[in-house]
């Protein structure tokens, strides 16, 4: 009888593992799956932009469409700060997204639309959105994801 007693303990002690290491793999797939969703609008948003922006040229003036593709890659990245946020994006991504976001808000035309919502025209517009963009350019080392402790316990599996 004390056999089949431990033999059972063994049996279910193999399938919680088994259970554990599936529940990892999926969150871990499903957190890829977003990071190369949002990259993939990256690279739409980036196709959209001037070949000037794209070599770090600055062109004598911003067009309306300009300001609409910089306005689109900076909701971009308050998404991107907000997935982080809220753990979807991973510790291994989010410093190279980290410093895109803090390079291209340096760069005409998204550094020309920034400063009209952080400091011009339409600072009063704007004054509710891109809550984490503008701590992060604040502080570049800004970290949005507060891990709670079952994410930190979570993470080492």
């Amino acid at each position: 009888m004390q056999a089949e007693v431990w033999v059972a303990i063994a049996a279910v002690t193999i399938a919680a593992v088994g259970v554990v290491v599936g529940l990892v793999a999926a969150a871990r797939a499903r957190i890829k799956e977003i990071e190369d969703v949002y990259l993939q609008h990256y690279w739409e948003i980036l196709d959209k932009l001037p070949s000037a922006a794209l070599v770090g040229q600055k062109e004598c003036c911003t067009s309306d469409e300009h300001r609409r593709i910089a306005r689109l890659y900076l909701r971009l990245c308050e998404d991107e700060l907000q997935l982080r946020a809220s753990g979807w994006v991973s510790r291994r991504t989010w410093p190279g997204w980290r410093n895109g976001m803090l390079a291209q808000i340096g760069k005409w035309p998204v550094a020309d639309e920034w400063q009209r919502i952080t400091c011009g025209d339409l600072r009063y517009t704007t004054r509710g959105q891109y809550g984490h963009l503008r701590k992060l350019d604040s502080d570049p080392q800004y970290e949005p994801f507060k891990a709670r402790w079952i994410t930190k316990v979570w993470r080492r599996l």
